[in-house]
């Protein structure tokens, strides 16, 4: 099956767009977190298992590109995805309280 040309660089722009729209979403929550100088009430965990899955998003998107020649864009917003993350789970590390 043969996908238009125009729905496949539409597709492309919004999967790029990803991780604007991620950024936009982790902003308020690393705000909170520098603000309060406290993650007591994050999982750290939760945390933990969103990292390997953003890092096996990301393997998985490099593969993609170097088997395919293509997929530039998902592997974009998964590193970008990744980097939120294991921002989230560094600020959650660093304002945890012992």
């Amino acid at each position: 099956m043969a996908i238009n040309k125009l729905i496949l660089e539409g597709a492309t722009v919004l999967q790029a767009g990803v991780g604007v729209l991620s950024l936009l979403a982790y902003l308020p929550q690393w705000r909170t977190l520098w603000r309060s100088r406290s993650s007591a009430n994050i999982a750290l965990s939760s945390w933990a298992v969103w990292t390997l899955s953003s890092l096996i998003a990301t393997f998985y998107a490099l593969v993609q590109v170097l088997a395919h020649g293509r997929g530039w864009a998902l592997v974009f917003s998964a590193s970008s995805n990744l980097l939120f993350v294991l921002i989230t789970l560094w600020l959650i590390a660093r304002f945890r309280h012992t």
